[in-house]
């Protein structure tokens, strides 16, 4: 799971029509800097309420954000 998030964060985070850096994403969230660095190479894993914040953040839901591979979404029609 922790993987599937990594990939997923790191995805949405690149792929919107207004890039955001993990520095900006964290200073939203209200997160130290290197938090979500953290979250993408998968070395910690996110508080529930983090994982709440991101998903809505990025529209869309926990459960997409924790289970389903975002990423491979566009490379698979």
């Amino acid at each position: 799971m922790c993987q599937t998030l990594a990939g997923n964060l790191r995805y949405l985070r690149k792929s919107r029509s207004k890039r955001i850096s993990q520095k900006a994403l964290a200073r939203i969230l209200n997160l130290p800097a290197k938090t979500i660095l953290n979250y993408e190479s998968g070395h910690t894993s996110p508080s529930a309420y983090a994982v709440f914040m991101l998903a809505g953040y990025f529209e869309c839901t926990v459960e997409e954000l924790l289970t389903k591979h975002l990423y491979e979404r566009t490379n698979n029609p």
